[in-house]
């Protein structure tokens, strides 16, 4: 924290109760001389700050003084509020520190009553908070290489393997409770999605010496993901599929009523992609119908084929049950 972000948060920390020294200090993790040396430069440019002494002393400032307070009105308190609960929820979050901080600084600075009245008006919201926060202890040093444009060698676990990689991250996202980092890869000279709480270890490196021609290759825009030459995809829902479908990124708004029993959902996306679509549809179990591309269908089979190896063979396995699409 610098000096005029100390000075700023002594005055707020005042405002709200009287306080030592000490207090201060420990506060903002500095000595008690350094804040002996703030409060006299408040004192210089006219904040009139009070020394009590004796027990039950310690600094407060003048009855008469306050910060200009910020107009806000309660709903637009409880809005800022509301999202930096997202932040704070948890005490390992990666930005909950920074989100404390400002909710303090925002109680303070509002004016008396607004804030209390937004906490009422939240008071029967619930959140659900970001999770996997305990597997973020990577998120700085990734957030740094964002901002200052270094490269790093990240281990990373994919959904089909482990493996070393060179990125240039570029930005960072939060999606569903889990981070992403958007990132140049130097393996494949293309922009690629990897998501922070399946790196492993994460170690600043040089920069390359091709790294200008890598990023300006990784930014060449490829094919769209629906670009017509690459292959349809037709799948048939029961109702339930619908619903689960719907849920689907990019996707969801796409799906239509095909008859009283059954929709539709028909994209395109690049061949390799198939795989997961592959598994996003075996998925759905009995409530989707792959109709097209064969590719895509052959790779759910082989997903049956696999699971099927595994719960079926035994005395104990039952009648197999009717696909609903059959009926």
């Amino acid at each position: 924290m610098n000096r005029t972000d100390r000075l700023t948060g002594i005055i707020l920390a005042l405002q709200n109760r009287r306080q030592t020294a000490a207090q201060l200090a420990d506060r903002f993790e500095v000595s008690r001389r350094t804040i002996l040396r703030d409060v006299d430069a408040l004192s210089q440019i006219g904040v009139p700050i009070v020394a009590l002494p004796g027990a039950g002393g310690g600094l407060e400032l003048a009855d008469n003084f306050w910060l200009q307070p910020i107009h806000l009105t309660s709903a637009e308190a409880a809005a800022l509020l509301l999202a930096a609960r997202s932040l704070t929820a948890q005490p390992d979050a990666p930005l909950a520190g920074p989100g404390q901080s400002a909710v303090e600084k925002l109680r303070a600075a509002i004016r008396p009553g607004v804030w209390e009245e937004a906490e009422r008006g939240l008071g029967q919201v619930r959140m659900s908070p970001p999770r996997h926060t305990n597997r973020l202890g990577h998120f700085q040093v990734v957030h740094d290489a964002v901002t200052s444009g270094r490269w790093l060698r990240i281990e990373y676990q994919s959904l089909r393997r482990a493996a070393s990689h060179v990125i240039r991250p570029l930005s960072l996202s939060e999606v569903d409770g889990f981070w992403y980092c958007s990132a140049v890869s130097y393996e494949t000279r293309s922009e690629r999605q990897y998501r922070l709480d399946r790196m492993t270890t994460v170690t600043p490196v040089l920069t390359p010496d091709d790294a200008e021609e890598v990023v300006r290759e990784a930014a060449i825009p490829g094919s769209a993901y629906d670009d017509s030459s690459h292959p349809e995809v037709l799948v048939l829902l029961t109702y339930q599929g619908a619903r689960m479908a719907e849920d689907l990124p990019h996707l969801g708004e796409t799906i239509h009523q095909a008859d009283v029993s059954t929709w539709e959902l028909r994209f395109r996306c690049p061949p390799g992609e198939l795989a997961y679509w592959a598994r996003t549809f075996f998925g759905f179990g009995p409530h989707a119908r792959v109709v097209a591309p064969p590719d895509l269908r052959a790779m759910i089979r082989d997903l049956i084929r696999s699971v099927a190896a595994i719960y079926c063979g035994g005395p104990e396995d039952g009648d197999v049950p009717v696909s609903p699409f059959s009926q």
